[in-house]
């Protein structure tokens, strides 16, 4: 049979076309990191219309092969981060490795969530309100300590150092917090005044933040009356890493010349270094920060120095042993009071060259052991010591050793069945000279579970007793029961509402302190403070109409029983009491809407409080009735953009006895007004070579606006910082 040459030419053309085209084909390779520079595991990487792709690895590597040479849209995803899109990616003969990196979302459908119920729970399951912090916002805020991320969370409130949820305190001269704050669930109080020093919190190490609005003393204890925020740390790094921020600011000169007791602006500065890494098992967090704070005001500067240990051992995937430790050395001046309002940054004469110097170490270790996939252990101890030296017209100074051990059980009995159950105590040794040198001891054991087995209704119960013996005064029991329920209605609407107790005792610091504060006045100690207890309930909905718009409503109200504050005397004198009776109600609303996917975001948040003190029936003191929070951001990639606005109205009740005669310690404290605050920042992220790098600019307070927090204290004017963040 004779063959046409045209058919031999066309076969002949086929098989080279084939083998051309199968010649022809590359590999799409590259690295998936967030803009924290963490190897993000288990992304998704996808040709856009097909099938083909690939998942990153534990490094984060993820390798496409055989794909033909062409022009592609890659898409990129992972849970918790935003979605991301490469256009125009050619393929061919010369392409090279791809890095990706990912924005975290600032809110996750699904988030996990360890403090509100100390076992993993998802955030839409939750029975109390509860908001999550990432750290993207943290760092391109370039917030200096973390009480500054409190000031622009909604329904939280920051008193100088004293925190606040939903006016579970007003402002005790850093004594006795009502809020719990944790590191990965462990209580971070001192043992002689029962404060939170911000400072000695990592700000590099921040995985997220959960702040769980409303009393959690049935599995907390004492000073989570008010709430909890725990603050969970990140993972180490499973390969070598590095990171490096150094930032420089400035504070604006006042506007009114005889606030200007400086002709200079003053500045504030600081640089941390950060390393992650992992030998087989066994991995490392170290990291290294000084800050330095010239302030704005005179006598108010702050020198201080913070070093982060974390250890970090697997022996199998499921059990693990932690070993956390913080160490901060701080030197700083004391600044209570204004001269007055003509001398606003000016201290009162008796509190000018005094300066305070403290050394505290914080040690925290945790051993985590699964039994089995339905039962496991946790066993948690922690070592903090606190040491200050106060120099002014008296040498005041104080070290006091706090020890605790938490051991917890989670036991899966079924799938519609969970119980969760612990016992904890703590000790506290305080040697001072205005705290006398009293002991603590506390003890308490807690039971919670979670029924499911109603279709889409969550119902969790609690209970928890704790004995409280504070030196030589008479020893406290507490009972603080618990009922939570959670039902989902609908894929986008779910009810939630809660009824718990909580209790709080009385610090060393506010039963014993015997001290001069200036003016002649002293504060008193009062062996007959009792603790405080509370009852509360909230009803509140989670409603998600669209998959970028969300809505959180609560309703709230806690009453308070013995509740304690600190009170002028008949002698003129401070010391801490028992109110009778107290009562905070209120209704908090936020939004989360995404305008553009993954452009502009808006978060709105507004919180009405009434806090009153029912037998004098009057508000309670430093409680605004409203506060507003609201942030806009923008993020073209690679830059990003944010306003941050906050506004608290105007505080009724003040320590009125300390501005008016006869006392009169504080000139002119009575000067008030409502708070309005705007803040503008701008970031742009880059790579050099594979290691990412950030600049971020911030303009706080940008209209220069004037307030206070507390009483004859004015707080910060508008300043400016850029700060730089290299990955490497």
């Amino acid at each position: 049979m004779k063959i046409n040459y045209s058919h031999k030419l066309t076969i002949l053309l086929l098989l080279f076309c084939s083998i051309k085209s199968y010649a022809q084909t590359n590999s799409i390779k590259g690295k998936v990191i967030s803009d924290k520079a963490q190897p993000v595991i288990g992304a998704n990487v996808i040709l856009v219309g097909t099938t083909i792709g690939d998942a990153a690895n534990e490094k984060g590597i993820f390798e496409i092969k055989n794909v033909q040479y062409g022009i592609y849209e890659l898409e990129i995803s992972a849970i918790g981060y935003e979605k991301r899109k490469v256009s125009n990616f050619r393929v061919n003969e010369s392409t090279k490795p791809l890095t990706v990196v990912l924005k975290e979302t600032a809110f996750e459908t699904e988030q996990v969530v360890v403090s509100a119920s100390k076992f993993e729970q998802r955030v839409e399951d939750l029975t109390v309100s509860t908001t999550i912090i990432k750290p993207d916002y943290i760092n391109r805020r370039n917030f200096l300590t973390f009480d500054d991320v409190l000031r622009y969370i909604p329904g939280v409130q920051m008193n100088l150092e004293q925190v606040s949820i939903r006016g579970s305190s007003g402002y005790s001269k850093g004594v006795g917090a009502r809020v719990l704050v944790a590191i990965n669930g462990i209580p971070l109080y001192a043992g002689d005044n029962g404060d939170v020093v911000w400072e000695l919190i990592p700000l590099s190490d921040i995985e997220r933040v959960e702040v769980i609005k409303g009393p959690a003393s049935s599995l907390y204890g004492s000073s989570a009356i008010g709430g909890v925020i725990n603050i969970i740390t990140k993972s180490t790094s499973k390969s070598s890493l590095f990171y490096f921020k150094s930032y420089i600011g400035t504070f604006d000169k006042p506007k009114h010349t005889e606030w200007r007791w400086d002709d200079s602006y003053r500045t504030f500065y600081g640089a941390e270094l950060n390393h992650s890494n992992s030998i087989e098992d066994f991995s490392y967090t170290l990291s290294l920060k000084k800050f330095d704070n010239m302030s704005y005001r005179q006598n108010d500067y702050s020198k201080r120095y913070l070093a982060h240990l974390k250890l970090h051992y697997n022996f199998t995937p499921e059990n693990y042993l932690m070993f956390f430790s913080n160490y901060l050395y701080s030197n700083r001046g004391n600044f209570l009071y204004w001269k007055n309002s003509q001398k606003a940054l000016v201290p009162k004469d008796e509190e000018t060259g005094n300066y305070v110097k403290s050394n505290r170490i914080f040690n925290g270790l945790i051993y985590h052991h699964e039994f089995n996939r339905e039962f496991s252990g946790e066993l948690k101890t922690s070592y903090y010591r606190t040491q200050f030296d106060g120099y002014g017209i008296e040498h005041t100074t104080s070290i006091a050793s706090l020890f605790r051990a938490e051991f917890i059980t989670n036991y899966i009995i079924s799938n519609k069945f969970t119980l969760t159950s612990g016992v904890e105590a703590s000790y506290a040794d305080v040697k001072s000279n205005i705290f006398t040198n009293p002991e603590f001891f506390g003890s308490g054991a807690y039971i919670q579970s979670e029924f499911k087995g109603v279709k889409d209704l969550i119902v969790t119960t609690g209970f928890r007793y704790d004995y409280i013996k504070l030196d030589t005064t008479a020893g406290k029991n507490a009972f603080t029961p618990r009922l939570g329920l959670n039902y989902k209605y609908s894929d986008y609407l779910i009810f939630r509402a809660s009824l718990g107790t909580g209790f709080r005792a009385p610090t060393p610091a506010e039963v014993f302190t015997t001290a001069g504060v200036g003016g002649g006045v002293d504060v008193k100690q009062n062996p007959n403070l009792t603790s405080e207890s509370s009852i509360a309930f909230e009803i509140g909905t989670q409603y998600k109409p669209y998959e970028n718009l969300f809505f959180d409503f609560a309703f709230y109200q806690t009453d308070f029983n013995n509740f304690i504050e600190p009170n002028l005397t008949k002698d003129g004198d401070i010391q801490f009491i028992n109110l009778s009776k107290a009562r905070i109600q209120g209704f908090e609303a936020i939004t989360d809407w995404s305008i553009l996917e993954n452009e502009l975001k808006l978060i709105f948040g507004y919180n009405y409080m009434w806090a009153r003190d029912i037998a004098k029936n009057r508000a309670m003191k430093y409680r605004p009735r409203n506060i507003v929070y609201a942030q806009l951001k923008y993020s073209p990639t690679p830059f990003d953009f944010g306003i941050d606005f906050r506004y608290l109205s105007k505080v009724e009740e003040i320590d009125f006895a300390l501005v008016e005669p006869p006392l009169a310690l504080v000139v002119d404290g009575e000067k008030r007004v409502p708070i309005f605050v705007t803040d503008l920042s701008a970031s742009y992220s880059f790579l050099i070579g594979s290691a990412p790098i950030r600049l971020n600019l911030n303009a706080k307070n940008i209209f220069n606006y004037y307030y206070v927090e507390f009483i004859g204290n004015l707080a910060p004017l508008r300043n400016f910082s850029i700060s730089t963040e290299i990955y490497f």
